[in-house]
Order: structure tokens, then C-alpha cells, then sequence
């Protein structure tokens, strides 16, 4: 089984269904997982030590959003989070 799969939805030609392990995602799922990283990044970075914490994670989805593409592995390391604001 793939890890992630698009599939034909019901909908219309044009639907497609994304699936986790052969499970579909929904938008709750995207929800839950946004909080769990925004939250998750404030608890590592946290901001009211200065650091960035869930706004990383945020400008990230941020451009994610404007350019439909994921942004550049090198923008986003790891250990980037820890630039303060």
C-alpha cells in the first residue's frame, strides 16, 4: 500500500480523493494536523522567548497556499525555527 494516493472520487471526472494509507483525508484531518504543528512548534521555539514558534510553521502553509507548491526543503530546515523574530 502507498503511502499517498489520489484516486478517482464520485463526485464528477474532476474529483479526485486523496488518500493516507488507504485512508481518505479530510479537511478536519488537515485541521488536527495544522494545530498539532503549530502547537508543537510553539512548545519547541516558544515565542515568548522570542522565537518564532507556530508563526514558522504558519509562513510555511503561508506559501504553500499562494504557490501551490511546497515550498523549498532548504527555507524550511528543521533547526531554521530557532531564528528569532
Amino acid at each position: 500500500m502507498k503511502k499517498w494516493e489520489v484516486v478517482q472520487g464520485r463526485k464528477s471526472n474532476d474529483d479526485k480523493i486523496l488518500k493516507y494509507h488507504g485512508s481518505a483525508v479530510s479537511f478536519e484531518d488537515v485541521a488536527k494536523m495544522c494545530i498539532f504543528f503549530m502547537r508543537n512548534e510553539d512548545n519547541l521555539y516558544p515565542p515568548s522567548m522570542g522565537y518564532k514558534g507556530a508563526e514558522y510553521f504558519k509562513d510555511y502553509i503561508k506559501e504553500t497556499l499562494q504557490t501551490r507548491q511546497v515550498p523549498s526543503s532548504k527555507k524550511y530546515q528543521t533547526n531554521k525555527g530557532l531564528t528569532k523574530v
